[in-house]
């Protein structure tokens, strides 16, 4: 949501729906800058509950609008009579506002009023919240929406997290189509900015792998291998090539399967991906595969297990070893790792 969307929200213009059994909420607002008009944003429901809390807290600034809009009504021969209805027409469409605050005209105090809150409003409001947390970053409400979509992009890649997609959209196989699909109100552009976020990731991505970063997986090394061919203009074979690249994350690597790979086995089993002709492996999942590799080691020390359990145990071991090894680093604790070699 954009900021003036944002400070643009009614008092009640929210609502909580259920679909099969899920929980969907949603928030309505008028949409600027494409000229839309009324549209409504997916959110999370503890946005709801702090809208509620919001209105609750504005009911006294609320009726202070409401007296002067009384007031400006009851004036039959204003002395100033363009200023006057203009006044009066700001703070009608004000009244409904959730987000208000007391603005001082040109600094006199003597004639503030209540009114929405702009723009440079919330961006000065912006400011402080840096300040107080002691930051000189230049924040900025516009910075928002554009952190939203890469945590989006970030988060249905698989390279963060897909628990914060689903906690979101309330489904973690929901497609971006599926979403918009369920309500056409929704913001296009919004879905435009993230797939732009999508493609610039990807490029990111791909154009890690062409340099010279160690790289696991069967794919993964069929890319090490193109690295010798020679590229006229990389850029424009990334920009051609990132928009129609199928990658998918999995938390332990990404897979490009394009048709039928593995079914999603390989998210819940790790030790499948490395062998795949699928899978590439990058420095990203070192961490993981470090804890891959500590996890086996617990099992292994587990001597009531059960001999299917250690030898399940030494084998992904060995996977997560060749993993490491293959991007260039050493194994945490490999005197357990030779003592199973040994076994």
């Amino acid at each position: 949501m954009r900021n003036d969307e944002a400070i643009g929200i009614e008092v009640g213009a929210w609502r909580r729906e259920y679909n099969n059994g899920v929980l969907f909420c949603w928030v309505s607002t008028i949409e600027h800058k494409t000229g839309k008009g009324l549209v409504e944003y997916l959110v999370p429901e503890l946005t709801l509950d702090a809208l509620d809390l919001l209105a609750r807290y504005s009911v006294t600034i609320r009726k202070e609008l409401e007296q002067e809009i009384r007031a400006l009504t009851r004036i039959r021969h204003p002395s100033n009579p363009a200023e006057h209805f203009l006044r009066l027409e700001k703070a009608r469409k004000d009244s409904q506002k959730l987000f208000l605050g007391r603005h001082a005209k040109r600094g006199k105090l003597k004639q503030r009023h209540v009114e929405a809150l702009s723009g440079a409003g919330s961006n000065l409001a912006f400011d402080s919240i840096a300040k107080a947390a002691g930051s000189d970053w230049p924040l900025r409400t516009h910075q928002c929406r554009r952190t939203y979509a890469r945590c989006f992009v970030e988060s249905r890649m698989g390279r963060t997290s897909l628990i914060w997609l689903k906690w979101q959209f309330k489904h973690s196989s929901m497609s971006m189509t599926q979403l918009y699909a369920s309500n056409p109100q929704q913001d296009l552009t919004l879905f435009d900015e993230i797939l732009q976020q999508m493609t610039e990731f990807k490029v990111d991505l791909i154009e890690s792998w062409l340099d010279d970063q160690p790289l696991a997986g069967g794919a993964g090394e069929k890319i090490a291998e193109l690295r010798a061919i020679p590229i006229k203009d990389r850029t424009a074979l990334l920009a051609q090539t990132a928009p129609h690249a199928n990658i998918r994350g999995t938390g332990h690597g990404w897979c490009i399967a394009i048709e039928r790979g593995c079914g999603g086995a390989g998210l819940y089993e790790a030790t499948r991906c490395p062998g795949c002709k699928n899978s590439v492996i990058d420095e990203f999942f070192a961490g993981t595969w470090q804890d891959i590799y500590s996890q086996q080691q617990e099992l292994i020390k587990i001597i009531d297990a059960g001999p299917a359990v250690r030898q399940r145990a030494e084998r992904d071991l060995r996977v997560a070893r060749g993993v490491l090894t293959s991007l260039g680093l050493s194994p945490a604790n490999e005197e357990m790792d030779e003592a199973v070699d040994e076994d």
